[in-house]
């Protein structure tokens, strides 16, 4: 994972092998999000809570990628991990995530309605 799967791809990319670049970056984002929520179960297993919920940035709990620049002001994103973020607050390397982690009986998923087009006063039924 990290910057060495984005070279992998760039490099298949290059070779017009792109079923295995695209194989390759399936496997590569996957990994990330599988070493997330191992980290997740160990947490939560030291902790000793049966229970938690992790929320990331762009997903309906934390639709604003841009708070990803208050992630990277208050951790030492780019020293300790080699990350960076894109002008549109995408993480670098891509096969990154980033996730605040609730461990409370009571978290659930739920979803942050905006006021544009197509919103809805009506609160989203949460998804435990």
């Amino acid at each position: 994972m990290g910057k060495e799967a984005t070279e992998r791809f760039d490099e298949l990319q290059g070779r017009n092998e792109y079923t295995e670049a695209f194989y390759s970056h399936g496997l590569s984002v996957e990994s990330a999000e599988a070493v997330a929520e191992w980290a997740h179960r160990r947490i939560r297993k030291e902790l000793g809570v049966p229970s938690g919920k992790r929320y990331s940035w762009g997903y309906g709990a934390c639709p604003d990628l841009d708070d990803h620049a208050t992630v990277f002001k208050l951790l030492p994103a780019k020293e300790a991990l080699g990350m960076d973020l894109t002008e549109s607050f995408q993480l670098l390397p891509e096969q990154s995530t980033a996730a605040v982690i609730i461990h409370h009986p009571e978290a659930k998923y739920y979803a942050v309605r905006g006021t544009g087009a197509g919103a809805s006063s009506e609160p989203e039924a949460a998804v435990a």
